[in-house]
């Protein structure tokens, strides 16, 4: 039997959507990636695991970032004939299904416009009408205008089918959103978590880096996606708080659309005197794999949470969503510290007695006495058995069956 290709659309490779499409190329889809932003981060090796070809546009991020409209409009018309080309070996290919993550919204929109036959699943990723109130704020924090907001909406109300990877209940949230009233979800939904895999677990270390200098290490790990170390400055605050105890902290964060040798550089000219403590450690970037088994020689993972979203009138998504973290932390074997603001998240860690909170600047005053007092070796046998529940391949069949009904439907109504 012929292979049922699958594209997943992304403004840059992810890691689970990688996890994602290795289970499908497993059991004998054809995958493909199709990215629209130049990958500064991996390299394409990594990512040949789980697809079975990858396409880019590799559209510089900082042409299409302009404030200048015409810079920006320019730069595509100069691009028209390689983005045809590609829309046509899309129409040749005939997809048996599209899956097409935000954010940005909108290159999901001229997706399904253009390939309006092809079943199609919008994978909303972090939900930015949840993350930002109102359009206001939106525009003022992260520049969003009325395309996207425009685009998002549309993609929720016209997609063949919606994966999110939050509360299964936090699509109900979206009405009274910034993107309007009366929206029209489609029917067919999943909520999909950023569960761990298989092939990235790795068994307890037991040479941990407080073995050998009896201090506790923490990690931080964290996308910077398009933007500087600025977006990330609300850590700072609480950084300085756990040094202050003595107690290290290593930083990783993974590049999406920058050099990654520029990394470590731009947090020290961002961060300034901070970065020379003893401290605080600011690594270069790792693999996927790679950064799992490194950070398992850590004692905690630290997940804070920005304490100017805490306010449920400005954002939803703390509460709603999960993180990637949430499974990274758990692959690596190490528990981790959490806002309660997490909500749903922190609802998953207290089942297997992991709810260990870290909320604002007050609670990480008395942080070196709380670890003191925890029973390490209980929270890693909770640790394990949490990962070994929370597994992508006993949830695969799910995510299986919510793409063959989107098929389905789609086939019914052509017809």
């Amino acid at each position: 039997m012929e292979k049922r290709p699958i594209i997943f659309f992304e403004p840059f490779p992810t890691v689970p959507v990688y996890k994602i499409a290795r289970l499908f190329k497993e059991r004998g889809y054809r995958t493909i990636s199709l990215r629209i932003l130049e990958s500064k981060g991996l390299s394409d090796e990594f990512y040949k695991d789980a697809f079975d070809r990858i396409v880019s546009l590799n559209i510089d991020f900082s042409k299409i970032n302009k404030k200048n409209i015409n810079e920006m409009l320019v730069y595509v018309r100069k691009n028209l004939n390689r983005f045809r080309k590609i829309l046509s070996y899309i129409q040749k290919l005939k997809p048996y299904v599209i899956v097409a993550r935000a954010e940005p919204s909108l290159p999901c929109a001229l997706m399904k416009i253009a390939l309006r036959k092809t079943p199609f699943v919008y994978f909303p990723y972090d939900i930015r009408s949840q993350a930002f109130k109102t359009i206001k704020e939106a525009k003022k924090r992260r520049g969003v205008n009325k395309w996207e907001i425009w685009a998002e909406r549309f993609c929720f109300e016209h997609s063949g089918g919606i994966m999110h990877k939050g509360d299964p209940e936090e699509l109900k949230y979206l009405n009274g959103s910034m993107l309007g009233n009366n929206i029209k979800l489609v029917q067919l939904q999943i909520s999909f978590l950023p569960y761990c895999s298989g092939e990235f677990n790795v068994p307890i270390n037991k040479n941990k880096l407080s073995k050998k200098d009896k201090e506790t290490h923490m990690v931080f790990i964290g996308s910077i996606g398009s933007v500087n170390p600025s977006a990330c400055n609300y850590l700072l605050e609480y950084f300085k708080e756990i040094i202050k105890q003595k107690i290290h902290i290593h930083i990783y964060t993974q590049p999406n659309t920058i050099p990654k040798e520029e990394v470590v550089s731009s947090f020290k000219n961002v961060w300034g005197e901070i970065t020379k403590s003893k401290y605080l450690h600011i690594h270069e970037p790792l693999g996927p794999k790679e950064i799992i088994r490194e950070i398992s020689k850590y004692d905690y993972g630290l997940w804070p949470l920005d304490y100017k979203l805490k306010n449920p009138k400005i954002t939803l998504e703390p509460k709603l969503a999960t993180g990637n973290k949430l499974s990274s932390y758990l692959e690596a074997g190490i528990p981790f510290f959490n806002s309660p603001e997490h909500e749903f998240a922190d609802k998953l860690m207290a089942r297997y007695g992991l709810s260990l909170h870290f909320g604002d600047l007050n609670d990480s005053h008395n942080l070196k006495d709380r670890i003191k007092k925890a029973d390490y070796k209980e929270l890693e046998k909770k640790v394990i058995k949490m990962r070994n529940e929370f597994d992508m391949d006993k949830n695969f069949p799910r995510l299986e069956r919510f793409i063959r009904a989107v098929v389905a439907k789609k086939k019914a109504c052509v017809k």
